[in-house]
């Protein structure tokens, strides 16, 4: 994916490359979002310095623990309007996008099977909206630090370290 576009709006950001190892149920998904899966989530924070974060119910099939708000991109989707869509539906708030904090180029396999898939991690802010339960999601906290039971938490830390300093925490 060219992300030149991207640096453009939000100036530098880290990147990094991965591979993902999954079952067939999952690749299935990946590849239902074909030419160019891409998905994209956000660390929305509130003016108390705490972020937002979703527990997927136990049907979801998302293993437990937390998450920030997001998905994947449908056809025609920007990246920034599938963050908002994805936060809005998991949690009932509006958020306004202010960063762009890592793009993470995955190459995703099953077996002999692979594809690429491009996830975007933004860092927004609420503007409103009162948080709830959506579709799939079990809990809906605020948090003042970053729990050890989170997704991917280790992907967040220098955003919410950043995130905090900006805000005089």
């Amino acid at each position: 994916m060219n992300l030149a576009p991207y640096r453009t709006r939000y100036g530098e950001f880290q990147r990094d490359r991965r591979a993902w190892e999954v079952d067939a149920r999952g690749f299935a998904k990946f590849v239902a979002h074909e030419p160019e899966p891409a998905g994209a989530a956000v660390l929305v924070w509130n003016p108390h310095g705490e972020v937002l974060l979703v527990r997927p119910s136990a049907d979801s099939g998302w293993a437990p623990g937390w998450a920030t708000p997001g998905g994947m991109l449908e056809r025609g989707e920007t990246p920034e309007d599938a963050a908002a869509r994805e936060t809005m539906e998991e949690t009932g708030v509006h958020v306004r996008l202010v960063g762009l904090t890592k793009v993470i180029a995955y190459t995703v396999r099953h077996g002999s099977e692979a594809l690429e898939y491009t996830f975007f991690q933004f860092e927004g802010e609420l503007v409103g909206g009162t948080p709830r339960r959506g579709a799939g999601i079990g809990a809906v906290a605020w948090h003042a630090s970053l729990p050890e039971d989170m997704h991917f938490r280790g992907d967040y830390l220098e955003a919410w370290r950043q995130g905090r300093h900006r805000r005089g925490l």
